[in-house]
């Protein structure tokens, strides 16, 4: 069997199996309603009649990357690290897949579970949006927007949510993302150094800038690390997008040689 055949068939293993998950449903499902409840009169869904159908779904997929992705990355977190607590390892080790097509593909289906739900309460704001303002383009640019917006950020977070617990452990893991994630993601860069409204940001603050033709949360603002905070615009956006991807990747190269290590420590 290639080593692709074996990611192929480790990421539909992994997507059957984590798409199941009643806490995978629950969890989107709350974080969605609270959001949606709690945008205030800034929020998508109050924007007037008549504003262009990329301004609201960019608003929308900017508004679930505030909380989603934290929900993702606690259900991710344990991806590698329970086979072992479960006794597993032993078996998967006598599996012809190498290390690492076992890593990738569980990054993949992990990706794709995540990236399910998320594209769906997206569709479904489109849906709402619709009915209200009878423009069936909006579901066209949810797509766009969660291309742009939703999944960059997605990528990222699956990454280290399937790597760093090996380094640390998934309870841990899940405290110290929740710190990172206001940290880095939604802290003022006026009141303390913060990576918020960088380039490095994968909230999607820099995609969603471009696609509602104006400054969204803190793309490009003055403040700590200002070097990271370029003025928002298509060009910008496209390297967001890019940096994230690229920083994907070391996370995905770091699995195999880790899952050695824990294989011959237990």
């Amino acid at each position: 069997m290639t080593t692709v055949r074996q990611t192929w068939a480790v990421t539909r293993y992994e997507f059957r199996m984590q798409i199941r998950k009643r806490s995978l449903w629950i969890t989107t499902a709350t974080l969605a309603v609270v959001l949606t409840l709690t945008q205030g009169d800034r929020g998508p869904r109050h924007l007037p009649l008549g504003t262009p159908p990329r301004e609201v779904m960019a608003g929308w997929a900017l508004l679930m990357s505030i909380l989603l992705p934290i929900g993702f990355g606690m259900v991710l977190a344990d991806r590698l690290t329970r086979d072992r607590r479960l006794g597993l390892a032993s078996l998967l080790e006598s599996l012809p897949t190498g290390r690492g097509a076992l890593a990738a593909g569980k990054y993949l289906g992990g990706l794709t579970s995540t990236a399910v739900p998320a594209a769906l309460v997206l569709l479904t704001a489109a849906a709402g949006e619709t009915a209200h303002r009878h423009d069936p383009a909006l579901f066209a640019w949810a797509a766009v927007a969660f291309a742009v917006i939703t999944l960059p950020g997605l990528a990222f977070v699956a990454a280290f949510a399937l790597v760093c617990p090996l380094l640390t452990t998934a309870p841990l893991f899940r405290v110290l993302f929740v710190g990172y994630w206001f940290w880095g993601n939604m802290l003022n860069p006026d009141l303390f150094p913060s990576l918020t409204g960088t380039l490095l940001t994968p909230l999607g603050d820099y995609p969603a800038s471009w696609l509602m033709g104006e400054r969204a949360l803190y793309a490009g603002t003055d403040g700590w690390l200002e070097f990271l905070r370029p003025e928002p615009g298509g060009a910008t956006a496209v390297v967001a997008i890019a940096l994230l991807l690229v920083l994907s990747l070391p996370p995905l190269a770091l699995a195999p040689p880790l899952l050695r290590r824990r294989n011959l420590s237990a």
